[in-house]
């Protein structure tokens, strides 16, 4: 039976909250990345702080019409809870890096880490895990929301009280535990037979290892460590696996790739299928493995190489392979970058994202999948700062897209604000 979250107290050593290993508050102490690049980021990020606490929490969800001790966001599902996360994040790298400006967002860094923890403890305790079946979780894409809360929980972890600890690592642990013995999914089979029809399992085994990979930072001494572990590189290594991987007799985190994998999710020249198509969208997901390198360098260890592994096949694939006689990403009539995307059989979500390309230019910069191109990964992101910049630029409220035609995931701006986040941490710690 769980602990009420009340009775939780600072010296219950038999809770949760005693395992986990906080960020060292050294880490936080890293000089701000200079420079025009830089600049714009924070930029970028201090607008979407601005919609955050003004549009989204008053015009949109009106939180502070709410009188429950936790934030009540109207649903148990993905469109509910991910957004809520996807903030709580944003705000707590913005906050902790020194992004976060009151001058630009209007609300006090008080008000605005208080409003941060506050939807960091309503997502943890409306989890199934605290309130019961009522509450969200178990369910598709559980685990990358609570992967997003989890670590912003961390990054903000002395902001929470010792309840709210506990609330946190229950749902933590509750969303790391449905992979222990988890059968992970593939496009193709090792016969080469398609498994999911114009479905890749890429993006899905990527987001689902966030949840294991905060839970092996944040609770090193848990009891299911070694398993989370395992399955953290397994769904590491399958996500973006091609056929020839599962012939390989190499080591990768200790696990040799043709006796972990069971089949393939990621095409030989670097593309995948989703939506039954060639979805360049779906190849940029590689990046929900390599944030996992950073959350490792946040917790002062060293990162997975499995987090990176064929990031610079993805990487070639997107920037320089060409399709049809033209490369996903498009150059300028003068061979320059541009923020242009050539999307080979079609795209349907809109074509102005921007963000989910920057982060895997920036994830090239830091990790050198660049290395031989002519354009390099930051001239590519320079250029999407630009046409990012420009759409921010419309709007006064920080808002990016004005039309849910620009992008028609119902989550977009929440989208949109964590990719510049998590590119931003990336940039801070490796800069």
């Amino acid at each position: 039976m769980l602990l009420c979250p009340a009775t939780v107290t600072a010296g219950d050593t038999t809770s949760l909250r005693e395992l986990v290993v906080p960020i060292s508050p050294d880490k936080w102490k890293r000089p701000a990345p200079k420079g025009t690049f830089s600049d714009e980021m924070r930029y970028m990020l201090r607008l979407n702080n601005r919609y955050t606490l003004n549009k989204w929490y008053k015009e949109i969800k009106h939180f502070q019409d709410q009188t429950g001790e936790y934030f009540d966001f109207g649903g148990k599902t993905e469109h509910f809870i991910r957004p809520a996360a996807h903030h709580a994040l944003t705000l707590g790298i913005c906050l902790k890096t020194g992004v976060y400006d009151p001058s630009v967002s209007y609300v006090s860094e008080q008000e605005a880490t208080k409003t941060t923890v506050q939807l960091i403890r309503s997502i943890a305790y409306r989890h199934k895990a605290n309130i019961g079946r009522g509450g969200w979780g178990d369910q598709w894409q559980s685990a990358l929301w609570a992967a997003r809360a989890a670590h912003a929980a961390w990054i903000l972890w002395d902001e929470l009280s010792a309840s709210d600890q506990e609330l946190v690592c229950r749902m933590t642990v509750h969303e790391a535990d449905r992979f222990l013995d988890y059968k992970v999914p593939y496009y193709r089979d090792l016969a080469g037979n398609i498994l999911s029809e114009g479905d890749t399992k890429a993006e899905e085994n990527g987001w689902n290892s966030n949840i294991l990979a905060v839970a092996t930072v944040m609770m090193p001494g848990h009891s299911h460590y070694k398993g989370w572990m395992r399955k953290l590189v397994e769904l590491q290594l399958s996500a973006y696996a091609m056929p020839e991987d599962t012939r390989k007799a190499i080591a990768v985190d200790g696990m040799v790739l043709n006796k972990v994998l069971n089949g393939s999710n990621m095409n030989s020249e670097g593309t995948v299928i989703n939506h039954k198509i060639m979805h360049p969208d779906y190849m940029s997901a590689f990046m929900l493995n390599t944030i996992n390198a950073w959350t490792y360098e946040l917790a002062g260890k060293e990162c997975l190489q499995s987090s990176l592994y064929n990031g610079d096949v993805v990487y070639y694939a997107l920037s320089e392979r060409p399709f049809n006689g033209k490369t996903m990403y498009q150059k300028t009539a003068d061979e320059k970058a541009s923020s242009l995307i050539y999307f080979p059989e079609g795209n349907d979500w809109g074509g102005k994202r921007q963000a989910n390309y920057w982060l895997m230019d920036v994830m090239a910069d830091v990790y050198g999948w660049d290395r031989g191109a002519e354009v390099k990964a930051q001239e590519w992101a320079e250029a999407r700062n630009k046409e990012m910049i420009f759409m921010l630029n419309r709007d006064t409220t920080g808002q990016y897209y004005q039309d849910k035609k620009e992008d028609t995931f119902p989550s977009r701006e929440e989208w949109f604000g964590a990719h510049i986040a998590w590119g931003y941490l990336g940039w801070w710690l490796n800069k």
